[in-house]
């Protein structure tokens, strides 16, 4: 292969394409990013955060002691007002576990001990942790205690142990264990290691607080349950409410908006914050009228406290945090994923609200989470109408449509608003996802349209997963970098400034995939009850009617065969139950198939999904609700490789499923105006090994590349089973290399 690059001509400017997502699922943050050791430091847990939390999660009674949580008058903190009460036997008292299996402590790690007690008359109290302890002596009025405490030993599973030697009863309101070493040394800060290993990826942006996590409660944002409200995530650290995380746990705050700018600003980095829509779609609630404008203004305060000054209600409490300088705010995202016409025209008024406020903000709106199908397009007309400056995206596939479509976005205009990738990721953490993924942001990168980018999610601890793949996972004390986050670091430290052309003689895409669109049909219930009639398969063969039947739960119901072509219609009538149906098709030896659900997720979409070896895709999606009662006649009709489904003789949901046409290398190249460097990114997917020469001069190549068999995977057990290697390649007037199979390599040619 030849590849000439093309350095004098700018292409692309690449701005801030690779950056970083943010959302506390998987305890991302409470037991993870969020440095706190202590678990339920403020008594504040409960089931309407999760049924078996209860005030005494994460704590135990040491010796003789009697616990009890109360809610009281004179809490010195009025938004967590529950306090325990300890009535302690002679050096008995109360003890915190931490999170997951047991607090890490580390020997000579220095943790900053901050309590609130009182007792009835004077009491002496205790702190212990892993042989290092301090006293107190607590009065009858509700005071601040600070102490140093450094482990003696390494521990797995510590306790912090606060005891009366004496006896005695005695109240806490707060217990908070931090370690002084936190990223930048910051208070109230982030677990260095894991901020650390974000950080050295040099992301251009942090998108932050989620996802799913913005847009999941009820409508009071004053409500523990209510949707998030970055309001209540500021000011005393003590004082901030509890939340019910969407994700089935219980979130502090303590890791809030004002720490997302300050971990912004600390890595370089553009903030892109998400704020509510005024909705909850997880439950198809709505804003109307006083309570939709608050969620508007919302949005123009958020504006004012990063960027306002002490004169404003809200830039003044980010002055009275500690940071009279404005952060930076140039991306301003609304809603997640919202594919109803009520969203659009929300975002008109808070369009208008915001760049009334600020016009220099830059909007970000959503397409839904799908990238194909009518709200996906509605959404992206609606955008173009209002001139929004970007349209997020989300979807996670499998890696072969990655492969697929590893040119998704070539087409798209340049003009109008731009590509925002939000969400990404394909099923797993192998070598193999990660050399998808690779190939993908070499489009990424060389499409027009595409502006922004960001893998998700990007952390777990490894004993609360929610949602995986994860870029980045951990437990109480050790971390683990994914061949999914040695690929995002490398694309994010080797960006460069702008695209270049090149062309590469050799390059020309391999013969497609076979495609077997026939195999066997089946119909499922979706923990639904369903009387399904009128029952046609029609094929190039012939005819089939099968008799009216009914299917309860998940019962199913074998169709027939389709070698190719055909045509299946019925009539369907839900009776019981609060989905609909899913009928299965294309179905092979090989365990692979194609969808169609009716009545999906919460009984509001209707798909086309396509199973293969490594994960499944969505490849198309449209809204659509089964009603009890009502007869709709379903109609799925497969020609070739495209699929269409109808509902009462509408079309509802219509796709082309593309083969994988594999190049023996995807490119990308771009340059870095500051150093003069070519950089040069080659993905190659197969087994064997790509030859290719490069006429380029330069002083010096640097090479990085990440090569591992497909299932290769890191393990905590074995973390560099997946490492990237750097070393340098001989210079002069051409580089000849050969790029090795399954690998990731970035060249950079100096000048």
């Amino acid at each position: 292969m030849h590849i000439k690059l093309y350095p004098e001509q700018k292409g692309k400017p690449l701005g801030n394409l690779f950056g970083l997502f943010f959302e506390d699922l998987n305890h991302a943050a409470d037991g993870g990013l969020y440095a706190e050791r202590i678990q339920n430091r403020d008594f504040e847990f409960d089931p309407a955060d999760r049924p078996d939390y209860h005030a005494l999660t994460g704590w135990k009674t040491v010796g003789e002691a009697a616990v009890e949580v109360t809610q009281a008058d004179d809490a010195p903190f009025p938004n967590n007002p529950h306090v325990a009460v300890i009535r302690a036997g002679v050096g008995a008292g109360i003890a915190n576990t931490g999170w997951g299996s047991g607090m890490f402590a580390e020997a000579g790690e220095r943790c900053r001990l901050v309590l609130w007690a009182k007792a009835d008359a004077d009491l002496r109290l205790r702190a212990e942790l892993c042989g290092s302890e301090t006293t107190f002596t607590v009065g009858p009025a509700w005071s601040r205690y600070e102490a140093i405490l450094m482990p003696e030993e390494t521990v797995d599973r510590a306790e912090l142990r606060i005891l009366a030697p004496a006896g005695g009863t005695f109240r806490l309101a707060t217990v908070s264990l931090m370690p002084l070493d936190t990223y930048k040394s910051e208070e109230n800060g982030l677990r260095r290691d894991l901020a650390e290993a974000l950080a050295e990826m040099k992301p251009k942006f942090l998108r932050f607080p989620g996802g799913c996590l913005t847009h999941d409660g009820t409508l009071d944002p004053d409500a523990r349950d209510g949707i998030y409200n970055w309001k209540r995530t500021v000011g005393p650290v003590e004082n901030r409410p509890a939340r019910r995380n969407n994700w089935h746990y219980h979130q502090t705050m303590g890791l809030g908006f004002f720490e997302y700018f300050r971990f912004c600003e600390d890595m370089g980095c553009e903030p892109l914050p998400v704020v509510n829509a005024g909705m909850d779609t997880h439950h198809l609630r709505f804003a109307e009228g006083e309570l939709f404008e608050r969620y508007v203004q919302d949005a123009v305060d958020l504006i004012d406290f990063a960027k306002g000054g002490p004169e404003t209600e809200w830039g003044r409490v980010r002055c009275e945090m500690g940071h009279p300088a404005p952060f930076r705010l140039r991306y301003l995202a609304v809603g997640n994923e919202e594919i109803y016409e009520r969203f659009h025209r929300n975002m008109a008024r808070f369009a208008e609200a915001i760049r009334k406020k600020d016009p220099t903000v830059e909007l970000i709106g959503t397409a839904g989470p799908v990238c194909g199908g009518k709200p996906y397009d509605m959404g992206w007309a609606y955008a173009r109408e209002q001139k929004l400056d970007y349209v997020d995206e989300h979807y996670y596939q499998s890696p072969e449509w990655f492969l697929a479509h590893a040119d998704h976005y070539r087409d798209y205009p340049a003009d109008g608003p731009k590509v925002f990738l939000g969400e990404y990721a394909s099923w797993g953490n192998r070598m193999r996802n990660a050399l998808a993924e690779a190939a993908y942001m070499t489009g990424l990168q060389s499409a027009p349209a595409v502006a922004l980018a960001c893998y998700a999610p990007m952390l777990c601890h490894a004993e609360y997963v929610n949602w995986q793949p994860d870029m980045l996972w951990f437990d109480n004390r050790r971390i683990l970098k994914t061949a999914n986050y040695h690929v995002q670091s490398m694309f994010m430290r080797h960006q460069g400034d702008c695209s270049i052309p090149f062309e590469a003689v050799g390059n020309d895409p391999l013969p497609e995939e076979a495609l077997d669109m026939g195999g066997k049909i089946t119909v499922f219930a979706d923990e639904t009850d369903v009387r399904l009639s009128d029952i046609v398969l029609s094929t190039p063969d012939g005819e089939t009617k099968l008799p009216d039947t009914t299917l309860g739960g998940r019962d199913t119901l074998p169709i027939g065969d389709a070698a190719g072509d055909f045509t299946l219609s019925l009539t369907m009538r839900r009776i019981g139950g609060h989905r609909g149906i899913a009928i299965r098709f294309g179905e092979g030896e090989d365990g692979e198939f194609f969808d169609w659900t009716v009545g999906g997720w919460q009984n509001s979409d209707s798909g086309i999904g396509h199973r293969r070896k490594y994960g499944g895709s969505c490849l198309t999606q449209s809204n659509f609700s089964v009603e009890d009662g009502r007869d709709i006649r379903l109609t799925l009709s497969v020609r070739g490789r495209t699929i269409t489904s109808f509902v009462d003789g509408e079309i509802l949901n219509e796709t082309d499923v593309k083969p994988i046409r594999l190049k023996p290398l995807y490119l990308a190249a771009s340059v870095d105006e500051r150093s003069g460097d070519v950089i040069l990114k080659a993905v190659n997917v197969r087994e064997e090994p790509v030859d290719a020469v490069i006429p380029l001069t330069c002083s010096r190549c640097i090479a990085e590349q990440l090569c591992a068999a497909p299932d290769a995977e890191n393990t905590f057990d074995n973390p560099d089973a997946v490492k990237p290697v750097v070393f340098e390649l001989p210079a002069g007037e051409q580089t000849a290399y050969t790029f090795p199979g399954d690998s990731v390599t970035i060249l950079r040619f100096k000048p």
